[in-house]
């Protein structure tokens, strides 16, 4: 392609075509996310898959315009390719993860496993679904910190999706003086955190001992709720109906 547009500055009219064609291509995938949300909203498609296909269509334009500017430097594609033949296999072990989380992306997208929006644990890190990609899903836990995870984890590891479940377990870890009754603090605890307006009446508040060390009892305090995205509020209920009972019966 002959660029010779300032035929004492050839290198002028290189950096035009090519700074024109970096503009375009943010242009471009700027137009493409605009169109994939319209097309997805208007034919109620999952936010999973629309996160993939923007990734999809940003990929094609920067391949596409990666391969104009090396056309436009004088660079022959078609020796580039026989050349990338050779070295491919150097590259590829180079890649392989990078190469391995596009594959596990592309499978969790088939297998329907995970989807944006839903509740999942992983390597003990338990969060909500905000973004999935080819190569990496986001999510973000009860903390409010944003966790990004390589979909080759997600490919070798099991993990849970707590979206299947209609309700969540709070559990309290406390331990009781002994100079508490026991009994008594078990029954009483039970009936105040049943009363609470977020645990569900169809699944009982329970007190399970875990064991007697110097400090007094351990025990487990347990009740169920249905809002994942309250959890840490419900521990925080039910420690303050601990410390309250055991004021009382100090």
């Amino acid at each position: 392609m002959n660029l010779n547009i300032f035929p004492q500055y050839p290198f002028i009219g290189y950096f035009i075509y090519v700074a024109i064609i970096l503009i375009a291509t943010l242009i471009s995938v700027k137009i493409s996310s605009l169109l994939i949300n319209r097309v997805s909203k208007r034919f109620g498609i999952e936010l999973t898959f629309k996160y993939l296909l923007k990734d999809l269509a940003k990929y094609l334009i920067y391949i596409i315009a990666f391969l104009m500017i090396l056309d436009i430097v004088g660079i022959d594609i078609n020796a580039l390719i026989v050349s990338l033949g050779v070295v491919g296999i150097t590259l590829g072990f180079a890649a392989r993860d990078v190469i391995s989380s596009f594959l596990s992306g592309i499978f969790i997208l088939a297998d329907k496993t995970v989807k944006v929006g839903e509740v999942i644990e992983v390597n003990d890190v338990k969060g909500k679904v905000t973004k999935m990609g080819f190569r990496t899903t986001t999510i973000v836990t009860v903390d409010n910190l944003i966790v990004t995870i390589p979909n080759t984890v997600l490919a070798k590891n099991p993990y849970t999706n707590y979206t299947f479940f209609d309700k969540y377990r709070i559990d309290l870890n406390i331990i009781i003086p002994f100079n508490v009754d026991i009994g008594n603090f078990e029954k009483t605890l039970i009936q105040r955190v049943s009363n609470l307006n977020w645990v569900l009446i169809d699944s009982s508040p329970k007190v399970d001992i875990i064991e007697m060390n110097e400090n007094g009892i351990k025990v487990k305090i347990s009740a169920w709720g249905e809002n994942y995205s309250r959890i840490d509020c419900y521990r925080l209920d039910l420690a303050n109906e601990v410390r309250k009972l055991i004021e009382e019966l100090d």
